[in-house]
């Protein structure tokens, strides 16, 4: 029917049989050559196969050659090559920054560089493999990675990895080093009560979150050169060795509850909003160059839209890696789309004034609902901050130069810029806290000292320090002609030391050469710029001035905090006088209305209220007047400048203003020689409770020189000798002699007022 149809008669029957056998060989050989295919493609079936299933039974190659030694190389195909030259070929195939869009990769489902999530704990079962560890390079992992509740004996390397999905480590156990360097984390990273007994290496990586939690290394943690895009979150991480995150980008930086037993390098490391590091212990920090970007501004005025960005880590030359990253095509398209986001008009009025993408955000737990997440006290921030709280520091800090956030390079900021803050509270450091926060890059100095905008911009940048205690302090004091201000209060500190500390995590740790204290104005003016209502930091500065044997410096730093004491007493009083203060403005501020006084100044209603106020305003002026007299007692000496100005002052009037020349004591010849009226007469009225020469005591007159009027109209003129001169003489009147003695008790009063001063200064100094 088949040779009818196709019209072939029956003498072509032989013809058919050779054609059919002939189809039959070419179809086997298909089907043999698609089963052959097949199989050589490995554990990456075609769209629509089961994955699991074809990638459960095709690990056995990879096993193979991790069990070997070798590393396994999955771009751009599987290899098995030799350990530590996968690095190299995987980089060649353009892994893990050469692709546009991951997700359109992961789409497609066939490609070679694909693994499951669980990949790495199956491979893990095979004994030949745990003993000689994991060493995976160029992989593809589109749905994540999940070690949690695995026990690895032998290391565990996924460099040059891409993560679509989350990786989850929780309760992993492992002997040896965790490798993730060049990888790209699409997602979450999480390790969650993880051992590792070796280090983690996540150098060159892009990770979008970071959460580490419960987590102990025994080695140390490499993260240099790398970008955390949002939150990194290092929540009761112990770390052996150093925990280095410098020339890394983040958004935010939360260490709590830490204990890393070398260095914390920040060093060249910028953040986008907030950099908290709080009860935590640590061996040393460094943090040179670090510190944040640019503010990017759009719009005019209070209501204008702000957010902080990145400016080191995507600009400048030569190109880091950090920039390799963002501006490779897939890692650009998720910066400008979150650029994009918190830079949206449409939000509500009330937050325009906050800083755009560093306010709370919503987490989706593989496990659990959304949770709001960010990092503790920088929710919906009005400033950048960068704050060590609360933590021990073992060898040293190193602090700078500060990378301010700024406009742009060389831009004054406007009234409403977001101010910067680098804090230290309650930190307790057992080596140097070196301070350096501008550098000497002229670039970065927007205003100069003396231009109107300098105040303000000035209190943009603010370096504050409460509650720290520190073996020695360094500071670089060439600072002081740039824009910022301090707030500093309950200092402690034994040495002091003056110079620009070159920041490292070597160089923190290691000891100095002693150093001569700087110059005792240099740190006044240093003091000057502390904006907070105490004068405790003058202490600390006057003691190690004092160790050091510069005992007259000490002083000066004593004098200069006492003054600032008094001025706000006065200013209390009157608040004009707090302009004339030696710290100005600190004093205006702090001159706070005293219990006992009501607005405007005066003293409340009430006896108990007339007493109180009334001792202190006497207090107050005897404060005052030991602070003009003998500063404060620490100058007991000036007390005698102040006794031979009264003296010359007596003694002028005397002899300019009322003429008189001698007297004449009393038991003496009215013709006998006169007696001067000079520092001996002076000094025995000034001191009561001394006597040079009695007769100053007992005069019977005083003369003033006649001249030739006297002689016509008196007879009691008086030819006598006087310094071993003649002279003639004639005695005063009556008005005369009472302004004489009015002078002379002035004098002794002021005797009497300068002993009670000196006995006071005495013993406030002997105290």
């Amino acid at each position: 029917m088949v040779a009818r149809w196709v019209g072939i008669g029956p003498t072509a029957a032989p013809q058919i049989a050779s054609i059919t056998i002939a189809a039959t060989v070419v179809a086997a050989t298909l089907v043999a050559a698609t089963v052959v295919g097949i199989a050589a493609a490995g554990p990456w079936p075609p769209q629509g196969a089961d994955p699991d299933a074809t990638a459960k039974a095709d690990l056995g190659p990879i096993a193979t050659c991790l069990a070997s030694g070798r590393d396994m190389v999955m771009a751009p195909r599987p290899a098995c090559v030799p350990r530590g030259s996968g690095a190299a070929v995987a980089e060649k195939a353009g892994m893990p920054l050469g692709e546009r869009d991951w997700s359109v990769v992961c789409a497609t489902g066939d490609d070679p560089r694909r693994l499951p999530r669980d990949a790495v704990a199956r491979l893990a079962g095979d004994p030949a493999v745990a003993r000689a560890g994991i060493r995976i390079v160029g992989a593809l992992f589109c749905d994540g990675l999940d070690l949690a509740d695995l026990d690895l004996s032998a290391p565990l390397m996924l460099d040059r990895a891409v993560f679509a999905g989350p990786v989850d480590l929780h309760n992993l156990h492992l002997k040896g080093d965790l490798g993730l360097d060049n990888a790209v984390l699409l997602d979450t990273l999480r390790l969650d009560t993880v051992r590792i007994a070796g280090s983690v290496r996540l150098n060159r990586s892009f990770v979008r979150r970071l959460r580490v939690a419960d987590t102990k290394v025994d080695g140390s943690w490499h993260q240099s050169t790398a970008i955390v895009f949002l939150d990194a979150h290092l929540v009761r991480l112990a770390v052996a060795g150093d925990l280095q995150l410098d020339r890394a980008a983040v958004s935010r930086l939360w260490v709590r509850a830490a204990r890393v037993g070398g260095t914390l390098v920040l060093d060249e490391s910028e953040a986008r909003c907030a950099v908290r590091i709080e009860a935590s212990t640590l061996g040393a920090l460094t943090a040179r160059d670090a510190g944040f970007g640019k503010v990017v501004t759009i719009g005019v005025g209070p209501l204008a839209t702000r957010y902080p960005w990145w400016r080191h880590a995507i600009e400048g030359r030569p190109a880091t890696h950090v920039q390799t990253m963002f501006r490779s095509a897939a890692i650009a398209a998720i910066a400008e789309a979150e650029r994009r986001r918190v830079a949206l008009p449409e939000l509500p009025v009330e937050e325009n004034a906050l800083l755009r993408g560093c306010r709370e955000e919503t987490e989706t737990l593989p496990d659990g609902p959304p949770r709001k997440v960010g990092i503790d006290g920088v929710v919906a921030p009005r400033r950048l901050a960068l704050v060590v709280a609360e933590t021990t520091i073992a060898s040293g800090l190193c602090l700078g130069p500060i990378a301010w956030g700024t406009p742009r390079d060389g831009e004054v900021p406007d009234p409403y810029h977001p101010a910067t803050v680098v804090g230290l509270d309650g930190t307790t450091i057992g080596g140097t806290l070196a301070v350096d926060l501008w550098g000497d890059d002229p670039a970065v100095q927007t205003v100069r000292p003396g231009e109107p905008a300098f105040g303000r911009v000035a209190a943009l940048h603010v370096f504050a320090a409460t509650g720290v205690t520190t073996s020695a302090l360094a500071l670089d004091f060439s600072d002081l002609d740039r824009p910022w201000a301090g707030r500093w209060d309950g200092l402690r500190f034994d040495r002091l030391r003056e110079g620009r500390p070159h920041c490292s995590g070597d160089v923190a740790a290691r000891p100095e050469a002693p150093r001569t204290p700087p110059q005792v104005a240099e740190v006044l003016r240093w003091l000057d710029r502390n904006q907070a209502p105490s004068t405790q930091p003058f202490v600390p500065f006057a003691a190690a001035f004092q160790a050091a044997g510069a005992a007259a410096e000490a002083d000066e730093l004593r004098i200069r905090r006492r003054s600032i004491e008094v001025c706000g007493r006065l200013a209390r009083w009157l608040p004009l006088v707090a302009g004339l203060c030696p710290d100005g403005a600190g004093t205006a501020a702090a001159a706070e209305p005293s219990p006992e006084m009501s607005g405007g100044g005066h003293v409340r209603a009430g006896f108990g209220g007339v007493v109180s106020g009334a001792g202190d305003l006497i207090g107050t002026g005897f404060a005052a007047a030991m602070w003009a007299l003998a500063d404060h007692g620490l100058r007991p000496g000036k007390l005698v400048w102040w006794a031979m100005g009264a003296l010359a002052a007596v003694w002028i009037v005397l002899r300019f203003g009322l003429g008189v020349v001698g007297f004449l004591p009393e038991r003496r010849p009215a013709g006998g020689r006169l007696w001067p009226i000079g520092p001996l007469f002076l000094i025995d009225r000034l001191v009561p409770v001394h006597r040079v020469r009695r007769e100053h005591d007992a005069v019977a007159g005083f003369f003033r020189r006649a001249d030739a009027a006297d002689a016509e109209e008196s007879g009691d003129i008086l030819e006598t000798t006087l310094r071993g001169r003649k002279i003639v003489v004639r005695p005063v009147d009556e008005v005369t002699r009472h302004r004489i003695e009015i002078v002379l008790t002035i004098l002794r009063v002021t005797g009497v007022v300068l002993a009670v001063f000196l006995v006071a200064a005495l013993f406030s100094s002997g105290r």
